[in-house]
């Protein structure tokens, strides 16, 4: 195809592209055949030297178009007031800026250059403005602002990045070679952010990577997209040429197919290039091509250099430095020779692979490139280098250098071993001398490869790559096999039974749950008569205990949480013999496998509803835990374990009415993950904890906000749930099908939406609520025989009707209620015994009762509030669930008895029996609410008698004597304090009003909630202490207006507002229906 011969405008732009006088000259030679064409573009490049002088006045001369001077200090544009002048480039000038409304703060602004309004210029500018509006990522700058000076200029805002160039900074707090790596996984995480939504950079390199200082991180900032591509849909409306024989990006940094100008278009492998580049300059203080060399160099040698030669190896260059290794070495706190050494190899191929002249050989992905520099951090094979065994064998010598005490001989042999993966290697085992040694060298070199590989791709299973999928095959042949071979010898018997559990964790990496089962059931039947037969060999009994882990696991994946709770049972008991008989005191490994027997247990028996039981072994978990702290206090490990059995104390704490020891519990729990976090950023179950005490704390906040009516808990409770979400947003962005984060993550958006309900900000609830819904029903879709995801599916079902009935829109209410109930009936078949899913069927079932009544249909609503107190499943709920379902048939009675269309006859006939069902559900959460001590029924229990609507319920001396001999055993229960001065006031006795509502005060630290001032105006005022009623009664009267749903019953506030003679005062009532879906996890 014919190209178009450049103007002067394209030669300058090109050549203001090119550093170094003799290449850019070098360039205008090659182009500007016409001399009169050179004249003017040199004139126009000494035009923009001048004005880019940081040192000097803003250029005076004229411009190429008449056009006001450039923007000063002071000047306003839009709603900005430039301050500094920060940076220049070839297009534009960025200054810091202050907004002057609709709020102040600091921006950085770029304007287009006066003069260069130009359309190609403009083009660009405006292309650059798009691209950053495309982002949304915490390590791009971001765009706030964009539009038009009053002389036609085009200029964006950005926020403003108070930070310096990368290497700099890296310099500067000399990080080691591990900081700096990790700071670059955050630079590459920002590039692939920028590739997912079509964007390349072009010109990566340290000056447009800013690192500045947030809370103490280090956080690196990708700016200056003016050179950016599109790799999808154009990013501006204008057309955006780029000339023949132009160069875009930086030389130093640019990928041979940016040098070579062939026409080749470019895609996101040029930005691996210049990251690789990058990454080289990070480490060893110098980039691939010398500097000064490619300045000197003529323009068309220098692209020459960047495609043809090879550039050193960062250990070879570092090792070439002479003088300047000592400097290298001091700026990244190492030894000059150990830093050449911890170069080379790994880091080497690593650089190396991104360096590649052919972008086929280079990483596919920044996020491929980043992973692979985590594997270098973590200790595990790096992809950049061949797949050899004696590589992989390294890498597990060095992890293990204690317990990998072998010779060159063994080595050689395990790398036969690994070469035999098949089942030949057993057939030319047996037929050689020394069969069985060769054999056991077979399975080491096995089971070592297994351990140094497959164990990662076993966790993250759901991204498996088809070789690691050919692998897993491999090995669980060769495990089958040797499972299968005949054995005597009872170490033979102990491998074989150990190869077998490893069948069966293959065996549920490929989705094969039932398989799985039937191997770790085998496994365990086989250790358990290996140890049963040889009880003088701890070892057997230790392996035993891992291997009903792994079938606890499993039994509990599949729905049988009661085989679940009896094997983990097992496994400790192993434990406990152990210790009793005098075992070696217990390794840091097997505190961490009994810690999570307990503490799975712990989860087992909460979704049995068994909450005493499941208290106690959550103890038992948090002491482990802290037994295994003290041992190795710096392990991350044992601070991960430490802060789930912080967590899972939480949940208990406020289960039993300590909510404060709660919030201490999870804020600890958030401290102490943190550090792993920091430690180890790539280990993804780290930040899962993290996330995980975010959302729980937020549920806890909210419940607290809820109760105390105060705002202030709810914007805390939205802001952790925030936190939660921002990290699980991320571990869903690095690990796109591990449903187990993509799960977690719809659970803490779940809870979101309910804060911003009780905020009352309603439309902003609905769409958190769909959004939680979609990305459930999306899982769902996948693992359509998980009980679990179906499960979740019906809690955001009717977490969207919650939504959707706060406006009315009933119709649709029940049609997804209707839904909602269907799956969970099924995920309750197909996992027998779960309580969860059996509070969450009958919480369903009322919500149904409630839409029905709304349409009408209140027999209907009826028959779900019988299903509902004698479908539930025994358990610790069984007080709140009989409650729920009184409540249901109250308002159906409710309806019965005002229902025109009924006969007076059959109304009374229907009343009678809607009360009688419901007095005798009344008396069934009495007892189950004391019997089982859940303050929640018993609160609503006491409210219910001493203030119900229904005369024929209404028992306020009932409800002191409940009330009063539940305080005896839980003195500590604010809320109940609360509901005993309503029973006592009901019951005509203010000065017991007065003083159960100091003692709740006395718990809480403070009044809050429109109920206690409306009862203490009352209670007063039944005294004839008018003036302090009345102070009383304003608070009540401000509270409510504070808080959009009161908690207090109507009929109290007319009386208390009758004894003073006051208007009523108006407030949102309650709805008595309105529950939390909140997901604690």
């Amino acid at each position: 195809m014919h190209q178009t011969a450049p103007n002067a405008e394209e030669i300058f732009l090109a050549a203001l592209e090119i550093e170094g006088a003799e290449a850019r000259s070098s360039y205008l030679d090659e182009v500007c055949g016409d001399p009169e064409l050179r004249r003017h573009v040199e004139h126009l490049l000494a035009l923009d030297a001048r004005a880019s002088g940081f040192l000097e006045p803003p250029a005076s001369t004229p411009t190429l178009t008449v056009e006001a001077p450039n923007p000063l200090e002071g000047t306003v544009i839009g709603p900005y007031r430039l301050m500094e002048q920060i940076g220049e480039g070839g297009m534009g000038v960025v200054y810091v800026a202050e907004q002057l409304e609709p709020v102040r703060r600091r921006v950085a602004l770029k304007v287009i250059k006066p003069g260069m309004d130009t359309e190609q210029v403009v083009a660009r500018f405006e292309a650059e403005r798009q691209a950053l509006a495309l982002m949304d990522h915490p390590n791009i700058a971001r765009v706030i602002d964009a539009g038009m000076t009053a002389s036609g200029r085009p200029y964006f805002v950005m926020e403003l990045v108070r930070g310096i160039q990368i290497t700099e900074y890296c310099d500067g707090e000399q990080l080691s070679i591990r900081d700096r790596l990790e700071l670059f996984v955050l630079v590459c995480r920002a590039v692939q952010h920028a590739h997912q939504k079509g964007v390349i950079h072009r010109d990566l390199k340290p000056s447009n990577i800013l690192v500045t200082v947030i809370d103490g991180e280090a956080v690196p900032k990708v700016i200056d997209f003016g050179v950016a591509k599109a790799t999808g849909p154009a990013l501006t409306d204008r057309s955006l040429f780029t000339c023949f024989h132009q160069l875009i990006g930086t030389p130093l940094y640019m990928s041979p197919e940016q040098a070579a100008l062939t026409g080749v278009d470019v895609d996101t492998r040029s930005d691996i290039y210049s990251l690789g580049v990058l990454l080289y300059e990070l480490l060893t203080g110098t980039t691939p091509f010398d500097s000064e060399s490619l300045r000197r160099a003529a323009f068309d040698e220098m692209r020459r250099i960047i495609c043809e030669e090879e550039p050193p190896r960062p250990s070879t260059r570092l090792s070439s430095l002479g003088v300047t290794l000592s400097t290298a070495s001091a700026k990244r706190k190492a030894d000059p020779r150990r830093l050449v050494l911890s170069l080379r190899s790994e880091l080497d191929w690593v650089v190396m692979k991104a360096l590649e002249k052919d972008r086929r050989r280079r990483y596919e992905t920044a996020n491929d490139f980043a992973a692979d520099v985590l594997r270098y951090l973590t200790d595990r094979p790096v992809e950049a280098c061949p797949p050899s065994a004696w590589y992989r064998l390294g890498k597990f010598a060095r992890r293990n250098r204690l317990a990998f005490g072998i010779g060159s001989s063994l080595a050689a042999s395990l790398v036969l071993g690994v070469l035999g993966l098949t089942a030949g290697l057993l057939a030319i085992a047996r037929e050689r001398s020394k069969a069985e040694e060769r054999l056991v060298l077979a399975r080491q070199a096995v089971d070592e490869m297994y351990t140094e590989v497959a164990e990662e791709w076993l966790a993250d299973r759901e991204q498996m790559t088809p070789l690691q999928r050919q692998f897993l095959e491999k090995a669980l042949r060769f495990y089958t096999r040797f499972a299968a071979e005949p054995a005597a010898d009872p170490e033979d018997r102990h491998k074989a039974a150990q190869a077998l559990e490893r069948v069966g964790q293959i065996q549920r990496a490929f989705g094969q749950t039932l398989e799985a089962l039937s191997s770790s059931e085998r496994a365990v039947a086989r250790l358990t008569a290996l140890a049963g037969e040889i009880p003088d060999r701890p070892e057997y009994r230790r392996s035993l205990s891992e291997a009903l882990g792994s079938l606890a696991q499993l039994q509990g994946e599949a729905g049988r949480i009661v085989e679940a709770e009896s094997t983990h049972r097992r496994a400790i008991a192993i434990h406990g013999e152990l210790r009793r008989a005098g075992a070696d005191r217990i390794e840091s490994e097997e505190l961490s496998l009994l810690y999570w027997h307990h503490y799975l247990l712990s989860e087992v028996l909460i979704a049995k509803g068994w909450g005493n039981a499941a208290k106690r072994e959550a103890d038992r978990a948090f002491e482990v835990a802290g037994q295994r702290l003290k041992e190795t206090p710096n392990d991350p490990g044992a601070r991960h374990e430490m802060a789930l059995a912080l967590i899972e104390n939480a949940k208990f704490s406020e289960a039993f009415g300590r909510p404060a020891e709660a919030e201490e519990l999870l804020r600890r729990a958030v401290a102490i993950i943190e550090s792993p976090v920091a430690e180890k950023p790539a280990k993804a179950e780290y930040r899962a904890v993290l996330a995980l005490g975010w959302n729980n704390l937020g549920v806890l906040l909210m419940n607290l906000g809820r109760q105390d009516h105060e705002a202030e808990r709810l914007d805390d409770a939205r802001a952790a749930f925030q936190q939660g979400d921002a990290v699980s947003e991320q571990l869903v962005e690095a690990y796109p099908h591990v449903v187990r984060y993509r799960s977690f993550r719809a659970g803490t958006l779940n809870n979101l939406g309910y804060a911003l309900m009780h905020a009352g900000r309603l439309d902003e609830a609905l769409d958190v609520h769909r959004r939680c819904l979609a990305i459930r029903e999306q899982i769902l879709a996948q693992y359509p025989d998980v009980p679990e995801h179906r499960a979740d599916v019906s809690f955001s079902l009717g977490s969207v009707a919650s939504a959707l009935g706060k406006g009315g829109n009933w119709a649709q209410v029940l049609e997804l209620i209707d839904r909602a109930v269907s799956d969970l009936r099924s995920a309750l078949a197909a996992s027998v015994g779960n309580s969860r899913y059996g509070d969450r069927l009958q919480d369903t079932l009322r919500r149904r009762a409630e839409a029905r009544l709304k349409l009408g249909d209140h027999e209907a609503a009826a028959e779900d509030a019988h299903e509902m107190w004698h479908g539930g499943i025994p358990n610790s709920n069984q007080g709140r669930t009989a409650f729920n379902a009184y409540l249901t048939l109250r308002d159906c009675l409710t309806v019965a008895r005002n229902d025109p269309e009924l006969a007076l006859e059959r109304r009374e006939e229907v009343a009678d029996a809607y009360l009688d069902r419901a007095r005798a559900m009344l008396n069934e959460a009495e007892r189950c609410g004391a019997m089982n001590a859940t303050g929640t029924v018993i609160v609503q229990l006491v409210t219910e008698l001493a203030a119900s609507d229904l005369t024929e319920v209404r028992d306020p001396v009932r409800a002191v004597r409940v009330a009063e001999g539940y305080l005896e055993r839980h003195p500590g229960e604010a809320e109940l304090w609360k509901a005993l001065g309503l029973a006592r006031y009901r019951a005509g006795d203010g000065d017991g009003a007065i003083q159960a509502v100091e003692e709740a005060k006395e718990i809480k630290g403070r009044l809050t909630t429109p109920l206690e001032f409306t009862l203490l105006a009352a209670a007063h005022a039944s005294k004839g202490e008018m003036e302090v009623a009345r102070g009383y009664f304003e608070r009540a009267r401000a509270a409510s207006t504070e808080h959009w749903m009161s908690d207090t019953p109507q009929s109290l506030t007319e009386e208390a507002a009758s004894l003073l003679g006051m208007d009523e005062p108006t407030g949102a009532a309650r709805d008595p229906g309105d529950e939390s879906r909140s997901e604690e996890m």
